[in-house]
């Protein structure tokens, strides 16, 4: 494997840890649809949505 790519991993694993201990809850609302969910989630769904963006740009 590239470094690069072990790097990122790593990274991301950082971030799953640091995800999933925070506690409390987040409300996301666009337009009219509201949701509530756990902050970590809600971290980690967006990073996701980031990585994608990211990938699909590449």
């Amino acid at each position: 494997m590239k470094k690069s790519l072990l790097w990122a991993l790593a990274l991301i694993a950082v971030c799953v840890l640091f995800f999933v201990s925070s506690d409390g809850e987040t409300a996301i609302e666009l337009f009219k649809w509201k949701q509530k969910m756990p902050t970590g989630l809600a971290l980690m769904l967006f990073s996701g949505v980031g990585i994608v963006i990211g990938v699909l740009l590449k």
